[in-house]
């Protein structure tokens, strides 16, 4: 009896024994997972953070090209806006095509010189220095130094021209003036 009571206390301990550790070597390997899984996540977010950092800058680059090519360009459908301030579908479809001629790798001047082939010149807010334009863009000058040539012109004839003769001033004008400036410096 005493030979199965220490070979039950002996398997109880043993069951003990089996129990602490498993349990603790558990939470050890718990711990060591977590450890390991939190590196592994801070890694692979740094890793993947540091591309989307410069996709960061390039996609401010994209955005300040694209709102300066669509500020450039008239909307079809509203009167006097830029395709960038417009909200008229058919301005949001010429955005569209900006992005993707963009992203085609086209130039300034292609991605505008296939707008202007597509709906002409009309469709560019400030119109080329060439050609006929020019008038459009001499013309306010002319008309302001013309103006100013004019009123300068005419002025002239406003403005009384003194005669050759001065005359003096009689007696009887100089005793009258000697008399107000005698009265004002008494007042």
């Amino acid at each position: 009896m005493l030979c199965q009571e220490n070979q039950h206390r002996f398997e109880v301990k043993l069951n003990l024994i089996k129990f602490f550790m498993y349990h603790t070597s558990f939470c050890k390997r718990s711990n060591l997972f977590k450890i390991r899984f939190f590196i592994g996540l801070s890694v692979l977010i740094i890793t993947c953070g540091m591309p989307a950092m410069t996709f960061a800058s390039e996609s401010e680059q994209f955005e300040v090209r694209f709102k300066k090519l669509s500020n450039e360009l008239r909307c079809p459908t509203c009167q006097g806006l830029s395709v960038k301030d417009s909200e008229a579908g058919f301005s949001t479809s010429i955005k569209g095509k900006i992005r993707e001629l963009m992203k085609q790798g086209k130039s300034d001047e292609e991605i505008m010189a296939y707008f202007v082939e597509r709906y002409g010149e009309w469709i560019l807010r400030a119109p080329p220095v060439s050609g006929f334009n020019m008038v459009l863009w001499v013309l306010p000058g002319a008309a302001i130094v013309t103006g100013l040539l004019w009123v300068l012109y005419r002025s002239k004839n406003w403005v009384e021209k003194p005669t050759k003769e001065m005359t003096g001033l009689t007696p009887e004008e100089e005793q009258k003036i000697m008399d107000d400036l005698g009265r004002f410096e008494k007042s």
